[in-house]
């Protein structure tokens, strides 16, 4: 006999009103800015990525699947530019390798030098 449990998916609390005008708001502002940015970092570095989207995750910064779309959450557009940066390199090196190994971070390496120092500094803020 197999016992397993059903995930329930956790619903996202409301926003209250003004939140909700802010998230809106940047996620306007992330359409515009965010997909430009990475096409101009993709095309720099020779990535090639299928789809952008603009998401507002609680858990990510970005994502990247086996198809080649990249996930970016809304929320980069709290970051300063350099931590943007890096998010979007970090996923288009994901484009190549799928996971964190050795291979993956010598590639980061290779496009973004201080990525070290980066990702130090973006544990330094919280996703809302």
């Amino acid at each position: 006999m197999f016992i397993y449990r059903v995930r329930r998916r956790r619903r996202r609390a409301p926003l209250s009103p003004e939140t909700a005008a802010e998230v809106e708001r940047l996620r306007a502002l992330a359409k515009k800015e965010l997909p430009p940015r990475l096409s101009e970092l993709a095309a720099q570095h020779g990535f090639t990525y299928n789809q952008v989207r603009i998401k507002h995750n609680r858990s990510n910064w970005g994502s990247c699947s086996d198809k080649g779309n990249i996930n970016l959450n809304l929320n980069l557009m709290r970051l300063p530019d350099r931590l943007r940066d890096y998010v979007m390199l970090h996923e288009l090196c994901h484009l190549k390798i799928l996971n964190h190994s050795h291979d993956f971070h010598a590639l980061l390496e290779s496009v973004c030098p201080d990525h070290r120092a980066l990702q130090r500094e973006l544990k330094e803020y919280k996703l809302i």
